[in-house]
């Protein structure tokens, strides 16, 4: 990230000695034309994908997209290009907010906004088409055509794609001719790992950059915030059945290639799952297939020592090194903050909303916690973006000028 230091006086955070106060600088790398929707032809998209599309989406504005390369830094601070969507209204002459949308978890370095044309890709045009705001869609680092390969749940990476996009989209705007300036405010939503980002990327714009952007509203849903206090990885440590044991395995493999817990993979997984790990991974394997790789007891593929110390050993090394991937430490947030999430949610638990709201709320924090009811996590992504629609819409505001 380029930052223009402001204070003098210095904090920790995310085991990084940082400013406390910094400015957010040109990220702008170059762009290419991805896409333009009139209204009516967004609703005919969407009608592929959402029987009743016409009743359920309701836009407003004709929509450009923009696929933006900016540039970045990974979890070890060196500077990278990712990539990502701008969705820009046709509107003329206004002062807009900003929606950072963050989607959920994918394998293939080709299975995100930018590439494909699924949900992910749809929301953001919804957004954008029905509030006049422009909405940012960030590939992630490792994925779309970022440098390196996606470290998942990191959130210093996934911050850091989030927020730099940012330092980028007034240039994309004066590039491309559209006369619009963004007012600095900002809307951050995402469902699943896109909750996490999203929580990650607000704690990371209300410790460093609380001058310079103002948050709205931040709606984290549906994902992984506390690794430490949930029961989320209660299946390292028994036999239980899980349809997606592949996530597991992608987490196991961010931690220990990011801070090296072990000397091996064999420290951690039987035979053949020690020499599969850090090669499924790499961003040439789609979820189906590595899925498959998985048993769904994932607990049978990982050494007895392994289980056994992390099941039973408060001390335990890879315990205290998933701790950092936790997004609810350290800090309060200051910005409305709704957690969404379905109490029938089979892969995210819906205890990891109750401990980040409960976490949150006992210091203070602005927050509440909404009920998508007791449905899957698929069908809580579906309910989850019409609440949020219904939360942000009155209060986003764009401006003629």
């Amino acid at each position: 990230m380029f930052i223009l230091s402001t204070s003098c006086s210095k904090e920790e955070i995310n085991n990084s000695i940082i400013e406390p106060s910094a400015t957010l600088g040109d990220t702008y790398i170059s762009h290419r034309f991805k896409d333009q929707l009139k209204t009516t032809q967004l609703i005919s998209r969407l009608s592929l994908i959402f029987p009743n599309a016409d009743s359920l989406v309701h836009p407003k504005y004709d929509i450009t997209v923009y696929r933006i390369f900016y540039k970045t830094h990974d979890f070890q601070n060196n500077e990278i290009t990712a990539s990502g969507l701008v969705y820009v209204p046709e509107i003329t002459r206004h002062h807009v907010p900003i929606v950072c949308y963050q989607h959920g978890t994918v394998f293939h370095k080709e299975e995100v906004p930018s590439i494909v044309g699924d949900l992910s890709y749809f929301a953001p045009f919804i957004l954008a088409s029905e509030s006049g705001a422009i909405v940012c869609a960030a590939d992630y680092i490792g994925l779309g055509f970022s440098d390196g390969i996606q470290h998942y749940f990191e959130p210093t990476e996934e911050a850091n794609a989030v927020i730099d996009m940012l330092g980028s989209v007034q240039i994309l705007l004066n590039k491309t001719y559209h006369s619009l300036t963004f007012n600095n405010e900002v809307y951050l939503t995402g469902y699943s790992q896109g909750g996490h980002a999203t929580l990650a990327a607000q704690q990371r714009l209300e410790t460093l950059y609380r001058y310079q952007f103002q948050i709205k509203a931040s709606a984290p849903m549906a994902s992984f915030f506390s690794f430490e206090k949930s029961s989320q990885l209660n299946l390292m440590k028994d036999s239980i059945n899980s349809t997606y044991a592949c996530t597991y395995a992608f987490l196991i493999n961010s931690v220990q290639s990011t801070q090296n817990v072990y000397s091996s993979y064999k420290d951690i997984f039987i035979s053949p799952y020690d020499s599969l790990t850090n090669i499924v991974f790499n961003g040439t394997y789609y979820v189906d297939y590595v899925n498959a790789v998985y048993p769904n007891y994932f607990y049978n593929t990982l050494q007895p020592s392994f289980r056994n110390d992390f099941k039973n050993n408060p001390n335990n090394i890879f315990l205290k090194a998933i701790k950092k991937y936790d997004v609810i430490n350290d800090w309060i947030p200051k910005a409305p903050t709704h957690f969404y999430h379905s109490q029938g949610d089979e892969i995210a638990y819906y205890e990891n909303s109750v401990i980040a709201y409960n976490t949150f709320k006992q210091k203070g924090g602005n927050v509440e916690l909404i009920s998508l009811g007791n449905i899957s996590h698929l069908d809580g992504n579906i309910v989850a973006i019409k609440s949020v629609r219904e939360w942000f819409y009155p209060n986003i505001k764009i401006t003629p000028y």
